[in-house]
């Protein structure tokens, strides 16, 4: 969001290149609309950084419940309200697409979306056409529908679009939380419980199984 806000991504490209980088008004985060699709822990992380840059946090996740100065709204209502929209939904049949034409021309005029979920939830031919047309503003990626989840040539070559490889978890920090979580949740599984942060505990009929076989 910050790179957006502050074009940063193209005044670096600029020195590099030994031009003149052009001097852009910046975008203020405090006081904007930070609009999350998908409330798991990742999202309720970003609106924790959101509120302590002074943003207004709104949420739209039919199955999350939110705190005071969260406020949850359908995602009609997200996608007119935000400044900055991101998608952090997880990615199922359901999602598939869930950011299409439709969802790009009803979001706020200057809005910037960013994806740091899955390419599948994203429609790349309509937000290239969207791009085009101005809304949203501009976008970031670190996911999309090319090879290993990286954004798509044709976006990442899009004037409005900063592109990353797929690389926001690419620290050997966030390698050792990874493994250390999958054996947390495997011992979890194994002792007939449920695991913390499990998406769909609902569905988990033969975890429930397993569980009255042992009892």
């Amino acid at each position: 969001m910050i790179d957006l806000a502050r074009s940063v991504s193209d005044s670096v490209h600029a020195y590099r290149t030994g031009a003149a980088p052009a001097i852009r008004m910046g975008r203020e985060l405090r006081g904007a609309t930070l609009g999350i699709v998908g409330y798991g822990v990742i999202g309720r992380r970003l609106g924790e950084l959101g509120a302590a840059l002074g943003m207004r946090v709104v949420v739209a996740d039919p199955f999350a419940g939110v705190e005071p100065p969260v406020t949850r709204v359908p995602l009609a209502r997200l996608l007119a309200q935000a400044d900055w929209l991101v998608c952090l939904a997880p990615a199922n049949a359901q999602n598939e697409n869930l950011m299409d034409a439709g969802a790009f021309a009803a979001m706020k005029p200057g809005a910037f979306f960013v994806n740091a979920s899955r390419g599948e939830l994203v429609d790349e031919a309509a937000l290239l056409q969207a791009l085009d047309g101005g809304r949203p503003a501009g976008c970031a990626l670190d996911v999309g529908r090319a090879p290993d989840q990286m954004p798509s040539p044709a976006l990442a070559a899009h004037p409005r679009v900063v592109a990353t490889p797929h690389i926001a978890g690419l620290t050997p920090e966030a390698a050792e939380h990874q493994s250390r979580e999958t054996v947390a949740q495997l011992t979890e599984l194994l002792a007939g419980r449920m695991p913390v942060g499990a998406l769909n505990p609902g569905q988990a009929t033969r975890l429930h199984l397993l569980h009255g076989a042992r009892t």
